[in-house]
């Protein structure tokens, strides 16, 4: 049957009526949880039907040749000759405003104290792009929280006596977000359009049950991902790819450092085969232990940036005290030791790698952190973290929102951090996306660490939820591999003066790396040129571990929503750098190479 001709099937007194084209859904999802959807008998057959008619009376099965509407509940069978008046002559001056036979979801209907209402909807492409016919602007509060059912308000205009509101269904995710909830909320869907799109009391209350149980099921579903992958530990290395400046070639190199931030991750398990994951890796890093510490990669230099990365999923404060030979002395930690000579745990020093032989502000994070987590008394001060703020960064971190992270951790819970924890989240709200997202690369990544270190600053309001909808949003895109870390080694004078060197520098920009990933990996930096090293999370196994992270984060119902405007003034350069490369060469290694030739 036609749309029209159903209305014309329907009688004029029913308060609502939605429709559903059948053959629009099925490519969506399978027949059973079609019916599930809309609560029809498990043994109907969808196969002689087009659609599904759902009425304030009831629900009806039109039928594809009969001109029927058919109850599989009751029996009840309507028929165009049996009605009197009709539903299409009653909603006319709404219907005429569209083309009602293109429809594939169409809803009408009149509730007290409102006016009628229309909603009209086509399918393509998993997206039902909706209009809606209000008699005015709805109340735009709660509407981020409509992203927990996969919908988005586009835009909205006044329309001679009525508001033309245009929505956005991601019906994968509405489909879902049902089977969470047991399709026991399908009726908020229509009280949202005959309530004219304000979202009241009861419609808030269910939009928020949604985001919990939408960012649970975000939580599992990274964590179930990375006990599979630490299943696989026996068979294979999950090694990190380091992708040097071209033309040198990719190879695998750091197989440990990630497994502490899945280590962290998986702590949150709950399911017996995810605490046995846990467990096996656990066993598995303990095995790879050099004296009590760990390499970034197997039977390689030990560190301490490496070894409190993989400790951060670990409960040993006797590890934690043996970091203290990587002392400063000046409150700070360095990132490794080294040496002229070659001598065992010590890295051997010549001039390229000169910048790393320095205290690195985002180990000691790590370090103070670790410590107090411990119980340890913390040996290094506020005011070293403070003094270090501006201009904060990490030898090896290739992400401003991961320094934040380790920073955050490392002055919670002080009575004398408001200042810095203030300035920090200051800094982290300036720079959030419009879409409630963060970073211009690795943007899942940098969304994830935004919410953790926000959460961790005492952050939890609604805001934060609408953070971590976004994030569940981006899990689904198609991105390319993160790149947590880096490394950089100075390119010798001797080669920077000779021809080849600037063929190789010009011709950079169009060199293809086999892992697609292409940025310029030498850079000038003041008066010198490094060679930048990037490493891929492979795996994607600390990609999974944030994520997962930053999902199970609980947020205050009680606590509204942020200003955000009041920050926007805020914004610091470092987080708009749009590349890994370009945010190193600008900020995370010029405070070491500065501090390196004073």
């Amino acid at each position: 049957m036609q749309v029209s001709e159903i209305l014309q099937t329907l009688p004029h007194s029913l308060e609502w009526m939605v429709l559903f084209n059948i053959s629009a859904i099925e490519p969506l999802t399978d027949h059973n949880t079609i019916k599930a959807m809309y609560h029809l008998p498990e043994d109907v057959d969808l196969k002689p039907y087009s659609h599904v008619v759902l009425t304030s009376e009831g629900r009806f099965l039109a039928s594809g040749d009969n001109f029927q509407l058919f109850d599989p509940v009751s029996g009840k069978r309507w028929s165009k000759e049996n009605i009197k008046d009709n539903l299409y002559t009653r909603f006319s001056p709404q219907l005429n405003l569209f083309s009602v036979d293109e429809a594939d979801c169409l809803g009408l209907g009149e509730q007290n104290p409102y006016s009628p209402v229309l909603l009209h909807v086509k399918i393509a492409e998993g997206y039902g792009q909706a209009q809606a016919i209000f008699d005015h602007q709805p109340n735009f509060d709660h509407y981020p929280l409509l992203k927990a059912v996969g919908v988005k308000f586009l835009s909205g205009e006044i329309k001679n006596s009525y508001y033309l509101a245009k929505f956005q269904n991601r019906l994968p995710i509405h489909i879902h977000a049902g089977i969470l909830s047991h399709f026991s909320r399908t009726a908020h869907c229509n009280l949202f359009f005959l309530q004219h799109g304000n979202i009241d009391p009861p419609l808030e209350e269910g939009l928020w049950k949604a985001s919990e149980v939408r960012s649970n099921w975000g939580k599992n579903y990274n964590l179930t991902i990375l006990a599979n992958l630490v299943n696989q530990l026996e068979e294979k290395p999950l090694a990190m790819v380091c992708q040097p400046p071209p033309p040198q070639p990719l190879f695998g190199y750091g197989d440990l450092v990630p497994l502490g931030f899945v280590l962290r991750a998986l702590n949150l398990a709950t399911d017996e085969n995810t605490i046995n994951s846990k467990d096996k890796l656990e066993k598995f890093l303990l095995s790879k232990q050099e004296g009590k510490l760990w390499a970034f990669h197997s039977q390689r230099l030990v560190t301490a940036t490496d070894s409190a990365l993989v400790l951060q999923g670990f409960n040993l404060p006797e590890s934690v005290e043996a970091l203290e030979v990587f002392a400063d002395g000046k409150g700070g930690y360095y990132p490794q030791l080294w040496s002229e000579e070659k001598q065992e745990g010590k890295m051997v020093y010549d001039d390229s790698c000169a910048h790393w032989c320095q205290g690195d502000y985002a180990t000691t994070c790590m370090v103070r952190s670790l410590r107090k987590r411990a119980g340890l008394e913390s040996k290094t001060p506020l005011d070293y973290l403070l003094s270090g703020f501006e201009h904060r960064s990490g030898l090896y971190f290739a992400n401003p929102y991961l320094v934040d992270w380790y920073l955050a951790q490392a002055i919670t819970d002080e009575e004398e951090g408001d200042i810095l924890r203030q300035k920090l989240i200051t800094e982290i709200l300036a720079s959030i996306n419009e879409d409630y997202s963060f970073g211009l690369y690795d943007v899942a990544f940098s969304t994830a660490l935004a919410i953790l270190t926000l959460t961790e600053l005492g952050v939890r309001s609604r805001t934060i939820r609408v953070m971590q909808l976004r994030l569940l949003e981006l899990i689904e895109a198609k991105t390319t591999l993160t790149i947590p870390f880096y490394s950089s080694l100075k390119i010798d004078s001797e080669i920077t003066s000779q021809k080849e060197f600037f063929t190789l520098l010009m011709g950079q920009s169009f060199t293809k790396n086999p892992s697609g990933i292409n940025q310029k990996q030498i850079r000038k930096i003041g008066e010198e040129y490094h060679g930048i090293s990037l490493y891929l999370d492979t795996y994607r196994l600390i990609t999974h571990s944030t994520m997962a992270l930053a999902l199970a984060e609980k947020c205050d119902l009680e606590d509204g929503y942020l200003d955000l405007s009041h920050y926007q003034d805020y914004i610091h350069p470092r987080y708009q750098c749009q590349s890994h490369c370009e945010y190193i060469a600008k900020f995370a290694l010029p405070p070491y190479l500065l501090e390196g030739q004073s």
